[in-house]
């Protein structure tokens, strides 16, 4: 036997196979344009791609097919060669595969239930059973090839087999989800490194701190070393995508299989000098501490990027690579999706004036979506790629975000145009802020003032209160200007709410600051302050909320748009604001043709078609909403007619109480078979759910005992004795104890007849606990001040008129729930006054409601609203109190308005 036959192995087969496969592809015009795949191949296995890779079109990246390679000793039916050579055609989308040990070659083909099943096999070669004899014969497997590589020409050539373009396969998440597994490792790595490293392990702290927030996962170094991996990701692919427009990112060849994580960031570092793109080429936290394995994969998937040649392919294609990067990067990476395309787009044409002219920022840019909105809107109207590039702007405080970015905002139009993209806290910006930027055409670094702009134009970020205090200065800093108007406003608003405050300075005077903003605003008290402190300084022109359906479907934050336009002097006239109901999903705005006519629609203030309601109303008439609290939610539906009603603060009849609250359910709401003697269950009315009628019992059980264990001993009280040593334990006791009640007492003397709850759902009411019993936490009690008609304040409360007040006092939640509190209720509920009835008045209305009491209320209002004595009830109300009001109007409005809340669950 030869040395050379016995070293010949797998990978000196499929180079030699391959440049076989070249050889065939540049002597024919069909379907196989080239072959690849011998700079991933490895001798001792764990290549991530397929040994062989047949490509298609270079201009749409097209791989045809993978092959997974053997010498004669591994059998064709092993089960290992198979998963693996499936595994890889499921990772790059491809609907077949050839298996090839030499002695034997086998097509799979990709069925319609996904399974792969034996399409043709070759046995010419069964006598060749050993490697020894593989070199000898390479005129023989030369010839196979040559057989397989035809038959497979005419499959695809026929389209029976289709293969897949890179993009498609980039897109589903296949190949870097492969490249993810590896995660598990890396945070090995990082967490060793944090362990040795102090200012690794400072930086890593810092950048948690201000970036948790925006990320799906919850342990630190897993995080990261997903960023970690996403980042190495992120910057072979685009190097690849620079490489055959500009010779400087040739560079990026220079990475191989012997190159360490240390030696391709210099090259990055380079090529970040010469070519631009330094917020995807810079180092970030980590990238050094990547695993062998993964930095193994991430070189396979360079010598891939390689073969495929990405910079070929023509624009369309690049732009959609670019784009699916920010899909897979977001989605993989922060378990949050971009904001959707025809969103930003409708924000953007809702806030910029001057296509051509108009400077534009977003802040707080994460994937990038909406400054590539307003780019695409500039490219779309002639705008030159100099102009572009010096009037879009966006920054971001997550460098990982500011890469991801980069992709969206690299058009291959203006790829050797200046990305005005930067890292930086949006509380932070000021006009008078440097930035650093580089010129692509001549590397040559550049600083500029940022400014003022404008429009303004930001998807706010969502930083829950746990979140507040990493912004603890700058909120500080921004409230201090707020004087006493802003007290209850700085103690319980969003972070994402003192955002239009911080950009007053970075907003040109009549600019246009366009955000997204949780809807919580439109129903809470820091909501009402957040609108007369915005007052202030702007014109709130518009509020868009969707009636079709959440805009962000991975998340339970129900959101809204805020036009606003800043105001040229304090004592301007303000202008009307549009109350905007989007009655379509956003599907349907799904081109930018679309999205222009529904802002042109909303800028104009006229409805063109039924995909949404408009109402427009003037300040001084808003004003009067306020001290109803609907100044809000309501308006997105016609409430004029409430201004007419004979009204009366709540507060005035009533006093509002909580229920009681222990804070532990599981000790104080026993089940019914709990052993715990009758004496020391209370009936207890817990929430909504308990009410199938307007008057009901208490249906639960709470355990109510004042007695020592010793007075529980001596009356052989073994029930309660039993379930208190049950639970007994020093973390119980020590959060229950108080100085006036034992650790396992409550207080059940406390009894409620009228009740509301801070949390509706399908139903709106407010209910009476027959006969008086004790109440929870999660229901308002309603205590008369004075002695009072208690059926009549029943009827009344209960009337559509009190159920339109109710649900437009508080905003909705993902999860469709009417979001109130005891506070709000109690300084804005109103009633109709019932001092303004007779007594014969009073009395047809108690019998007009009576019915009702007798009957369940019904699953949802719109079914209630259907009921003939619901009907007869209201109509009773309105002339009692001499209303002029349309009962049909009344209706229509509140189930408009429930129906805007209840649609965020689709």
């Amino acid at each position: 036997m030869s040395i050379i036959h016995a070293a010949y192995n797998e990978r000196s087969w499929a180079i030699d196979l391959i440049g076989h496969l070249k050889h065939l592809s540049n002597q024919q015009n069909r379907s196989i344009k080239d072959a690849g795949g011998e700079q991933t191949v490895r001798v001792d296995g764990g290549n991530l791609f397929p040994d062989v890779l047949l490509f298609g079109d270079r201009a749409t990246a097209r791989i045809l097919q993978g092959w997974e390679l053997k010498m004669p000793d591994t059998p064709i039916d092993n089960l290992e060669f198979k998963r693996n050579a499936e595994l890889k055609a499921n990772a790059l989308g491809l609907d077949s595969y050839v298996l090839w040990n030499v002695t034997t070659a086998r097509l799979y083909v990709r069925q319609a239930n996904g399974r792969f099943i034996l399409e043709s096999e070759w046995n010419e070669l069964n006598d060749l059973t050993t490697r020894a004899v593989v070199a000898g014969n390479r005129a023989r497997w030369e010839a196979l090839a040559t057989e397989i590589f035809n038959y497979l020409n005419d499959l695809f050539d026929n389209n029976i087999i289709n293969g897949r373009q890179f993009i498609d396969a980039y897109r589903s998440g296949g190949v870097t989800q492969l490249i993810m597994e590896n995660s598990g490792q890396v945070a090995d790595a990082i967490r060793a490194a944090s362990v040795a490293n102090a200012g690794f392990r400072a930086q890593m702290i810092l950048w948690w701190d201000a970036s948790k927030a925006e990320y799906g996962g919850t342990v630190m170094e897993d995080v990261l070393a997903q960023a970690v991996i996403s980042n190495w990701i992120g910057k072979l692919l685009f190097a690849h995508i620079l490489r055959e427009t500009d010779n400087r990112a040739q560079q990026v060849a220079n990475i191989t299989d012997t190159t360490t994580p240390a030696e391709a960031l210099e090259i990055f570092r380079i090529l970040s000098e010469d070519c631009n793109f330094y917020t995807i080429f810079s180092d970030s936290i980590g990238l050094v501490y990547i695993s062998d394995d993964a930095w193994d994969q991430l070189k396979q998937f360079n010598n891939l990027l390689n073969d495929l040649r990405l910079g070929s392919v023509d624009q369309a294609q690049l732009s959609n690579i670019l784009e699916s990067t920010v899909l897979v990067a977001t989605r993989k990476l922060r378990g949050q999706y971009p904001t959707p395309i025809e969103l930003a787009r409708l924000l953007v044409y809702l806030t910029v004036g001057d296509i051509s002219q108009d400077k534009i920022i977003d802040p707080c840019c994460g994937s990038g979506t909406i400054p590539r909105a307003a780019m695409e809107q500039k490219i779309a109207a002639g705008i030159s790629g100099q102009q572009i590039s010096r009037t879009v702007y966006a920054g971001d405080q997550d460098p990982q975000a500011v890469q991801i970015a980069t992709f969206a905002l690299a058009k291959p139009a203006l790829m050797h145009q200046p990305i005005r993209l930067f890292k930086r806290d949006a509380f932070t910006l000021t006009p008078e802020t440097q930035i650093d930027f580089r010129d692509p055409s001549n590397g040559v670094l550049f600083t500029e003032e940022l400014g003022t702009f404008n429009a303004i134009v930001s998807n706010l970020p969502f930083v829950a209160q746990e979140g507040r205090a990493q912004y603890g200065n700058a909120l500080h800093n921004i409230a201090a200007g707020f004087g006493e108007a802003g007290e209850r406003f700085t103690g319980r608003a969003d972070v994402a709410a003192y955002l239009p405050f911080s950009f007053l300075p970075l907003l040109q005077d009549g600019g246009k600051l366009g955000i997204i903003i949780t809807n919580s605003w439109l129903g809470t008290d820091w909501g009402d302050d957040f609108l007369r402190l915005l007052s202030q300084n702007y014109h709130l022109e518009s509020v868009v909320t969707s009636g079709a359906g959440r805009w962000f479907q991975n998340s339970k934050v129900v959101t809204n748009i805020l036009i606003l336009k800043k105001k040229v002097a304090a004592d301007e006239v303000p202008l009307p604001t549009k109350f905007v109901v989007l009655t379509r999903p956003l599907t349907e705005l799904a081109d930018a043709h679309s999205a222009s006519l529904a802002a042109a629609q909303i800028e104009i203030g006229q409805t063109q078609n039924e995909t949404m309601t408009i109402r427009a109303i003037p300040q001084e008439q808003l004003s009067l909403f306020r001290p109803l609290g609907l100044a809000g939610n309501a308006q997105f539906v016609n409430c004029d007619w409430i201004l007419e009603l004979p009204l009366v603060p709540m507060h005035e009849i009533f006093q509002f109480k909580r229920g009681e609250r222990r804070g532990d359910n599981d000790f104080f709401y026993p089940p019914v078979d709990s052993g715990i003697e009758e004496e020391y269950l209370e009936t207890l009315a817990k929430s909504p759910m308990d009410f199938k009628r307007l008057s009901s019992p208490a249906v639960k059980l709470a355990f109510s005992c004042s007695r020592s264990i010793e007075e529980l001993e001596a009356l052989g009280h073994t029930g309660a004795l039993n379930w208190i040593r049950h639970h007994e334990s020093p973390a119980r006791i020590a959060k229950l104890q108080t100085s006036r009640l034992r650790w396992y007492e409550m207080r059940a003397d406390t009894l409620t007849d009228l009740v509301m709850f801070i949390n509706y759902g399908q139903r709106l009411f407010i209910g009476r606990v027959n006969p008086p019993a004790f109440a929870d936490q999660r229901l308002i009690r309603l205590v008369p001040i004075n002695e009072i008609d208690v059926d009549l304040a029943h009827a009344l409360l209960n009337s559509t008129i009190s159920m339109f007040i109710i649900e437009g006092m508080g905003f909705g939640r993902g999860e469709g729930a009417l979001d109130l509190s005891k506070d709000r209720v109690e300084s804005y509920m109103h009633m109709l006054n019932p001092a303004a009835l007779s007594q014969v008045q009073s009395d047809a209305i108690k019998e007009a409601f009576a019915p009702l009491l007798e009957r369940d209320i019904q699953t949802n209002i719109a079914d209630e609203l259907e009921q003939a004595d619901r009907k007869a009830f209201d109509q009773v109300v309105m002339e009692s109190f001499g209303l002029n009001l349309d009962v049909n109007l009344l209706y229509d409005s509140l189930l408009h308005l429930v129906e805007i809340r209840l649609t965020a669950t689709e």
